[in-house]
């Protein structure tokens, strides 16, 4: 069933370049760019890439395309970094490489495991059973490993999807595990020689979108009790000028100046970390703030850093 087309087409530093450039464009099916189709596409093409090569080409594949992925995915460490953190360049460049790195293994371990088990291409066994899980279980040990950092976990790639439909019954994990079968079923339907086996490719990939694509016209939750009202205040402080000491008291005056505007709102909501400052040195203006709160019926619910000395 292999193509040896695809084998010379792929081989050697191709197949490898073709895994980096893939990577690197698979950012753009998130948000704010949102071209969601991407993920299937990228992530059938590393699927294609790890076959008939032998497990270590396939692991240096997937940490290329991880490279790509996470360098380009991840800019935003080394800015909050150097510009938010002052680190200076050199080691704010390091520590982001660095993650990027850490990053890029769990694609080069899917890879690897996945040509292990590689008999040939198109095998609706590994495209549509082992491969997508084999993804998933990856990605769900990057989002718990150390703590975990589950960016650009696929299913976030399809907020604005028909796949989106299936977020409220099987949750960030499952939608990428939907992707990654997506990406199998597209490779068989393509490339298998079995007629009836790319039609019921075909018919599945039609039935998964179409399932997804009714699941975002029902409800998922019913209301409970009297509906509220919300409202949610953003001072739109650059973070560049926040913590300037000369900004704390004007920013503070904005944020009570936006939310005395809303009493009649049964709930009010603050950005996270919104107060640039510590709880016990705001607590006066908390306290106030509270008080009049209270006058006016209504709950505000805000975020601040607090200090605590170890014993």
């Amino acid at each position: 069933m292999s193509d040896n087309r695809f084998v010379n087409a792929l081989a050697g530093y191709r197949g490898h370049l073709l895994a980096l450039i893939a990577g690197a464009l698979m950012p753009l099916a998130f948000s704010p760019f949102g071209l969601f189709p991407l993920a299937v596409l990228l992530i059938a093409a590393l699927f294609l890439l790890c076959g008939c090569v032998t497990p270590r080409q396939a692991a240096l594949r997937g940490l290329l395309f991880g490279t790509g992925m996470f360098g380009f995915g991840v800019t935003w460490i080394y800015i909050s970094i150097h510009v938010y953190g002052y680190v200076n360049a050199p080691l704010s460049l390091f520590i982001t490489a660095l993650l990027v790195m850490v990053l890029a293994l769990f694609p080069a371990f899917f890879s690897y495991f996945a040509a292990r088990n590689h008999r040939c291409f198109a095998d609706p066994l590994l495209l549509i059973a082992f491969y997508p899980a084999l993804w998933v279980l990856f990605e769900w040990v990057r989002g718990w490993f150390f703590t975990g950092f589950p960016w650009l976990s696929l299913g976030y790639s399809q907020t604005d999807s028909p796949l989106a439909g299936y977020a409220p019954l099987l949750g960030v994990y499952g939608v990428s595990w939907i992707v990654a079968l997506s990406a199998g079923l597209l490779l068989v339907a393509l490339l298998n020689r079995v007629k009836k086996l790319r039609l019921c490719s075909v018919l599945a990939l039609a039935i998964l979108w179409g399932g997804g694509a009714l699941g975002n016209l029902l409800e998922w939750g019913e209301p409970v009790g009297e509906p509220i009202t919300v409202s949610i205040i953003q001072g739109n402080i650059s973070q560049d000028i926040k913590w300037l000491p000369e900004m704390r008291q004007p920013t503070l005056d904005l944020y009570a100046k936006l939310t005395r505007e809303h009493w009649d709102s049964d709930l009010i909501i603050w950005p996270e970390s919104a107060l640039p400052s510590f709880y016990h040195r705001a607590e006066g203006f908390i306290d106030t703030l509270a008080q009049e709160a209270r006058a006016h019926d209504t709950d505000i619910l805000l975020g601040v850093l607090s200090l605590r000395k170890n014993p």
